[in-house]
């Protein structure tokens, strides 16, 4: 008697619980609660709106695309259904464009010959491709003459390889449908290795810096050299056209080879310097190449000492000062070890775009002894100056004149962030 008497007890609980929960939820007095969509819900219904707007403009494309081919049906030859009958007969159905660069147009023409004995009706049947049958010779080809079907195809986007296919429709039983096929591959017009940059290493006062580049079409086999344009006169550039097997190795029609040559003219520190190269590609383009190079001079420069997120880079001629408050300001002191200068090193002039930077040259008796004096480039920016974030390309250039014979200008990169 008693487990039953447990049974009766749960069930009655259970009952219980069922009917608290109904209330709460489904009862007309409960109040109504809207739960709020979850993120991943929302992405979804913004991707199901989307594509429903995709799926409606490719419902409409393919309407259009029925409606065309309806229009050329209606064009579509009849079956030759009694002797005596047509006969079509072609040379090759397949052409190899080659290489295209984008935009450019080519055409090709295919042969359809009538070696039956009665009229051949040909007619433009679908394409699968934005191509075009842009000219049929004739539309009826008596016994034994032959019509020209011309395909054109201009491409709008680079790619690997592609391949086109266009339908001819006959009224010859044995052959209704001819198809056409072009392929080839879209590339670039031109390419220039390296791509944007080319660095001419480290110059020394007793060596040059060169840098080495090209510049093919694989397409254009006969694109010329107009002229190079520098406008400093410490770059030297010449180059040579390509040979045949330098351009098979590089996959180009034709080519140039470009030798830069950086004397040691150039200042101390980093050097950037752009080069235009006037061409007749593409209705005489001008490809702009950056030539960098780094100039070592009599200075040895040593890490900076100040705000501890400062860091200075040789390569870029770079002092980062690091992030910190306008109200404050920040100090960044370089030590160097300056030769080949008997008097003290001292500034004739600095240029800078921001009024508010200060620059300055301070012995520095704690370093240097023989030859070589050391000193202090002293970088600061005052407190109170102006909150601005100064961060490549948008650093302060910074322009030092000294009275050293080797080192009569160099160039600094600053950058920043003041809050």
């Amino acid at each position: 008697m008693r487990p039953l008497g447990v049974l009766l007890g749960v069930v009655i609980g259970i009952s219980a619980l069922s009917g608290t929960i109904w209330l709460a939820r489904y009862s007309p007095l409960a109040e109504k609660h809207t739960r709020e969509k979850m993120r991943w819900e929302v992405g979804t219904a913004e991707a199901i709106r989307e594509q429903a707007k995709l799926d409606e403009i490719a419902a409409k494309n393919a309407k259009e695309d029925q409606k065309e081919l309806k229009k050329l049906a209606e064009k579509r030859p009849p079956i030759a259904d009694k002797p005596p009958y047509p006969k079509a007969r072609t040379g090759e159905r397949v052409y190899e464009f080659g290489s295209m660069s984008i935009d450019e147009e080519k055409k090709h023409t295919f042969h359809i010959e009538n070696r039956g004995q009665a009229p051949l009706l040909i007619a433009k049947g679908p394409t699968n491709c934005k191509c075009t049958i842009s000219n049929i010779s004739q539309s009826t080809v008596a016994p034994g003459a032959s019509a020209d079907i011309e395909m054109s195809w201009t491409p709008r986007e680079t790619t690997s390889t592609f391949a086109k296919t266009a339908t001819i429709w006959t009224n010859d039983p044995e052959l209704s449908e001819i198809q056409f096929k072009i392929f080839g591959k879209v590339v670039k017009q031109f390419v220039v290795v390296p791509e944007r940059t080319w660095h001419a290493g480290h110059v020394t006062d007793v060596q040059d810096g060169q840098a080495f580049g090209t510049l093919g079409s694989p397409v254009d086999a006969n694109f010329k050299i107009v002229s190079v344009e520098c406008s400093d006169p410490h770059v030297k550039v010449v180059h040579r056209r390509m040979t045949a097997k330098e351009t098979m190795h590089g996959t180009f029609k034709s080519g140039y080879e470009f030798t830069v040559t950086v004397d040691k003219g150039i200042p101390p520190g980093h050097f950037r310097q752009q080069v235009k190269i006037h061409t007749t590609l593409e209705g005489n383009k001008t490809i702009d190449i950056e030539v960098t190079a780094l100039r070592s001079g009599p200075v040895l420069f040593l890490p900076p000492i100040g705000n501890s997120r400062a860091f200075w880079n040789a390569e870029r001629s770079l002092v980062n000062l690091g992030r910190f408050q306008h109200e404050v300001g920040a100090k960044v002191i370089l030590p160097a070890l300056v030769y080949g200068l008997k008097e003290k090193l001292q500034l004739l002039g600095v240029e800078k775009d921001a009024d508010f930077v200060r620059v300055s040259v301070e012995p520095n008796p704690e370093i240097g002894g023989g030859q070589q004096q050391g000193v202090r480039f002293i970088f600061e920016i005052p407190a109170g100056a102006p909150p601005v974030t100064r961060i490549a390309p948008h650093g302060v250039h910074v322009t030092l004149k000294t009275n050293h014979p080797k080192l009569k200008e160099m160039t600094f990169q600053l950058e920043f962030v003041s809050q």
